[in-house]
C-alpha cells in the first residue's frame, strides 16, 4: 500500500493556506445538498474524514451533531480543529500523518472524503481503506471533480493543465467506484454525476486569453441543467455497509 502513488504531492496542497480563511461551502452546494439529503441531526455518531483539511465540507456534519475526526499532513491542521470547537462542533481523534501507513482498528459511522482517491494511481485501494474504517450499518461518502467527462476534460486540459495534470482521470468514473464497494459488501444508497454545469480553476494561468476565458467560464453557474457526466462538475457516491 505504501507504494500507492499520490500525483499532488503535500507541498502542492499546502500552497497558498498560510493566510486560509475558514470558510463552509453553502448548503445548496451539491455536496452539501447530499449530507442534508441522506443524514439526519445526531448526538451519538462520528465521521473520519480522509484528507479533512480545510474542512468545507464536514463542517455540515458537525452542524448535524457529529462529532469530527479525521487525517490529513497539512502543518495547519490544529486551526482547523480550533475552527471546529469555535463552532461548538464535538472533535475527537485527528492524525497528522499518512492514510497508508495509519494504524487503526477503530470504525466509524460515516468516512467521507471529497477530491482525495483521484490523486491516487491505485485508487481501489484508497476506496478499501474508506470501506476498512467504517461501521457494519455506517457509510461512505465519496466525493471528486468530474475531469473525465468530455466537455470538463476538453476545458480543464487546456485551461487548468497544473491541476489537471495532478489527477487520475481513471479514477473519475463512479461505475468503478461501486464495483469496489459492492465487493467490499456495501450497498449504493445514490450515486451519479451532479451539479449540472459549473466550472472551476485552481492554477494560475499565465497565458492572458486563457485566463480571460477560465475567469468567464467560472462565473457561469448552470445547476438548472440537467446531470451530466459529459460536463457536470462532481462525482458523488453514497453507500451503506451491510
Amino acid at each position: 500500500m505504501e507504494n500507492n502513488t499520490n500525483l499532488a504531492s503535500k507541498e502542492y496542497w499546502d500552497a497558498g493556506y498560510e493566510d486560509f480563511k475558514f470558510f463552509s461551502m453553502p448548503k445548496n452546494y451539491p455536496i452539501c445538498k447530499m449530507i442534508y439529503k441522506h443524514f439526519e441531526p445526531t448526538d451519538k455518531k462520528d465521521i473520519f474524514e480522509i484528507g479533512c483539511f480545510p474542512g468545507r465540507f464536514v463542517y455540515h456534519f458537525g452542524k448535524l451533531g457529529y462529532e469530527i475526526n479525521g487525517i490529513d499532513q497539512t502543518p495547519f491542521l490544529q486551526e482547523m480543529i480550533n475552527w471546529f470547537k469555535k463552532e461548538n462542533f464535538k472533535t475527537g481523534y485527528f492524525d497528522g500523518g499518512d492514510l497508508l501507513t495509519m494504524n487503526t482498528d477503530k470504525k466509524y459511522d460515516v468516512v467521507f472524503s471529497s477530491g482525495f482517491i483521484e490523486h491516487f494511481d491505485r485508487f481501489e485501494d484508497i476506496i478499501k481503506i474508506h470501506a476498512d474504517l467504517t461501521k457494519t450499518g455506517g457509510y461512505v461518502y465519496i466525493t471528486a471533480p468530474n475531469f473525465a467527462g468530455s466537455i470538463q476534460k476538453f476545458l480543464h486540459k487546456h485551461l487548468d493543465r497544473e491541476s489537471f495534470d495532478k489527477h487520475n482521470l481513471l479514477a473519475m468514473d463512479v461505475k468503478k467506484w461501486e464495483k469496489v464497494l459492492k465487493e467490499e459488501n456495501f450497498e449504493i444508497v445514490e450515486s451519479g454525476y451532479f451539479g449540472g454545469f459549473d466550472f472551476w480553476i485552481s492554477s494560475k494561468n499565465k497565458n492572458v486569453f486563457k485566463k480571460i476565458i477560465s475567469k468567464i467560464l467560472t462565473h457561469i453557474t448552470l445547476r438548472f441543467l440537467p446531470n451530466s457526466r459529459a460536463y457536470s462538475p462532481e462525482i458523488l457516491l453514497i453507500a451503506k455497509k451491510k
